[in-house]
């Protein structure tokens, strides 16, 4: 590709070079999490065994250590749907079994705990499990163990234990599948121009009435044509309830207009129900401004071929 080519530079959706280097990035980062996943089995056979030892001391000790790793690594981006949904429950088992050994009170026993190795077994591979093997009601009302910060260790550069919690609030309220929508980056001719560039994510039914909205944080980064988010946001409705709604997702870009002293909406784009894919990329058309909610007065953005990237992940709370 050449040492300075960023694939955020490319505006074309189907170009082989960017193909090749997601390739090349997601090997490096099956790679990292079989690193993880392995590092994660040898630190529950750890815990469980001091656990079916009775080292109650030592038993929670490596829980929580293991626990916070898991938390630390929830938001990282390209986890897979099925691997977040199997983070937070193991998450919330080691939480519960931390909670049982200090109160000797036996919701979820040393047994419990062994049972859960094949989820860490199956965790960031494409090996199928049947079920989880333990019933929610032993772990579902744990509280989760924070992630780690400071000396502790976060796996993943560029995580937010902020998100964390926002994730875990919503997983809370949600009552379904949870979506969570990560705004990778937008096309633009002009990128360079903007001032405190942002996306905010609408959710609106058929009668334009608003549903949930976000704001993402100031751009990351920024080339000649594109501006780099990275930033996932968790929806505060249920995909099953937007199904019920009728409901679409809209993304407007957003900057400062310093002269007129306010925030301005430049492009916007939108998406139906029916094109929202766990797991993979979505490449949506930017339109002109205004946004229309009924989404009636269409009309592109720009002829070039630039477009809004983004990914999804569903959880279920």
């Amino acid at each position: 590709f050449g040492s300075s080519f960023n694939i955020s530079q490319c505006c074309h959706p189907l170009c082989p070079r960017c193909a090749l280097l997601v390739i090349h990035c997601k090997m490096a980062s099956d790679m990292e999490k079989e690193a993880i996943r392995l590092d994660w089995l040898t630190k529950y056979e750890k815990a469980a065994q001091a656990d079916t030892w009775g080292q109650v001391v030592e038993a929670q000790e490596d829980y929580q250590r293991l626990a916070s790793n898991i938390a630390s690594t929830q938001g990282a981006p390209h986890i897979a749907s099925r691997d977040k949904d199997l983070m937070q429950k193991l998450g919330l088992c080691l939480a519960a079994r931390i909670q049982a050994l200090k109160t000797l009170n036996e919701t979820i026993t040393s047994t419990d705990m062994k049972a859960l190795e094949p989820v860490f077994k199956v965790l960031f591979t494409t090996q199928d499990l049947a079920s989880f093997p333990l019933e929610s009601h032993k772990f579902s009302s744990a509280h989760l163990v924070k992630p780690s910060v400071g000396g502790g260790e976060v796996i993943f550069e560029g995580e937010d234990t902020s998100g964390w919690q926002q994730q875990q609030a919503v997983l809370k309220n949600v009552v379904g599948t949870v979506v969570s929508l990560r705004i990778d980056r937008i096309g633009l001719k002009d990128a360079q121009d903007y001032i405190d560039p942002f996306m905010t994510i609408l959710v609106a039914d058929p009668r334009t009435n608003l549903l949930d909205t976000h704001d993402t944080p100031i751009a990351r980064e920024r080339t000649a044509t594109h501006l780099s988010f990275n930033h996932e946001v968790h929806l505060n409705i249920s995909l099953e309830d937007m199904e019920r709604e009728q409901a679409a997702i809209f993304f407007e870009f957003k900057h400062y207009k310093p002269k007129k002293k306010k925030v301005s909406t430049r492009c916007w784009a939108f998406m139906e129900l029916s094109e929202l894919k766990r797991d993979e990329e979505m490449v949506l058309e930017i339109y002109h401004k205004p946004t229309d909610l009924r989404k009636k007065s269409i009309k592109l953005h720009s002829e070039k071929t630039l477009y809004l990237h983004l990914y999804a992940t569903f959880v279920h709370s």
